[in-house]
């Protein structure tokens, strides 16, 4: 956690710069997100991993009960500033996704996670804390990049190759360095079939898997580089889960 909590305050200007306006994969998996999520208002929900607060302002302004965790100090003040702009009510908090023990027991309707479980070392913890803050019947929503990315990620070339560069059922994590920074980034990648079986462990039954594609024509930009244009625009590049709590 504490290195997470390094590399994400490093990072935490480029990063927000960077999706400041989102038509990232991040942006159409939000998108998503909202609609399994569907009306929220008298809902109380909470955002794990909720960066700089956008997310969360906008539930807030959809009438849900808002409370968001981040483990970044850098980026829970831009969340803290933008929450106070927008005057809505969000209660922000330090926590490690791991472990949100600040948090009472069946204190939400919904958990959302948007780009964040990747960075989760201890992911199995995070489900079990999930359960326990979930009321009956819960949900929990969560969006990343599709576990079949991780097998064109060439590590040594801190970039992504047209050819696979490391098994889909390898586990061990993958390391990088934010764009721009000298973020020394750690993420954990899991294959569709560990979170099926995780997710049932920890007490959820899966609702909804949504695998999304690039969006339409994006392999036709004039800057796009050979991996989109061969690779990603034939591979879902987004996976979305929706879990309710048994």
């Amino acid at each position: 956690m504490t290195a997470q909590r390094t590399a994400w305050n490093r990072a935490s200007d480029a990063y927000n710069s960077l999706h400041e306006d989102d038509l990232s994969l991040i942006g159409l998996a939000t998108g998503e997100v909202w609609a399994l999520l569907g009306a929220v208002a008298g809902l109380d929900v909470l955002e794990i991993g909720c960066g700089a607060g956008q997310n969360c302002v906008e539930l807030a302004r959809r009438g849900a009960r808002v409370t968001g965790v981040d483990v970044s100090d850098a980026q829970l003040a831009l969340a803290r500033q933008r929450v106070a702009e927008a005057g809505v009510p969000v209660r922000l908090l330090r926590a490690d996704a791991a472990d949100l023990s600040p948090l009472a027991p069946g204190s939400f309707d919904a958990i959302v996670a948007v780009y964040v479980f990747p960075y989760v070392a201890e992911m199995a913890d995070c489900l079990a804390e999930c359960v326990r803050l979930l009321r009956p019947g819960g949900r929990l929503i969560f969006a990343q990049d599709h576990p079949i990315r991780a097998s064109f990620w060439d590590e040594e070339m801190q970039e992504e190759s047209v050819l696979p560069a490391r098994s889909y059922f390898d586990d061990s994590p993958l390391g990088w360095t934010f764009a721009g920074t000298d973020a020394a980034m750690t993420s954990y990648h899991r294959t569709l079939g560990w979170w099926f079986s995780s997710l049932h462990e920890a007490g959820f039954t899966v609702s909804d898997l949504r695998e999304l594609p690039l969006p339409e024509g994006w392999e036709e930009g004039p800057d796009v580089d050979e991996y989109t244009r061969d690779i990603a625009s034939f591979l879902p590049q987004v996976m979305v889960i929706e879990a309710a709590k048994r």
